[in-house]
């Protein structure tokens, strides 16, 4: 009864200092308010999905996806981003099936 959903996102390091994002770590997400927990089986499912893994340089980026098994019948998705354990900076990203 559940369903894979892949997030693709860009990270663009616009600090002066180095910045570490990890897929379990930095990434909290909920299905219709319901907690998520990610899914490395999503992350199989495509093959060329790159895992938001490792450490950005000041000014560059890094590419790749976060997967997470969902019910098949969610409506609503939220991915929280935190950019450093230590900082209270939180992005949300809703998305809508």
């Amino acid at each position: 009864g559940n369903v894979f959903v892949l997030a693709n996102f860009e990270i663009a390091n616009n600090s002066d200092e180095e910045l570490t994002i990890s897929s379990m770590m930095s990434f909290e997400a909920y299905a219709d308010d319901y907690a998520l927990n990610y899914s490395l089986s999503a992350m199989l499912e495509k093959d060329s999905a790159t895992q938001l893994d490792g450490t950005i340089a000041p000014g560059k980026k890094m590419n790749g996806y976060i997967g997470y098994e969902v019910p098949a019948d969610w409506a609503t998705m939220e991915i929280h981003f935190v950019d450093n354990v230590w900082s209270n900076n939180k992005f949300v990203f809703e998305i809508a099936k």
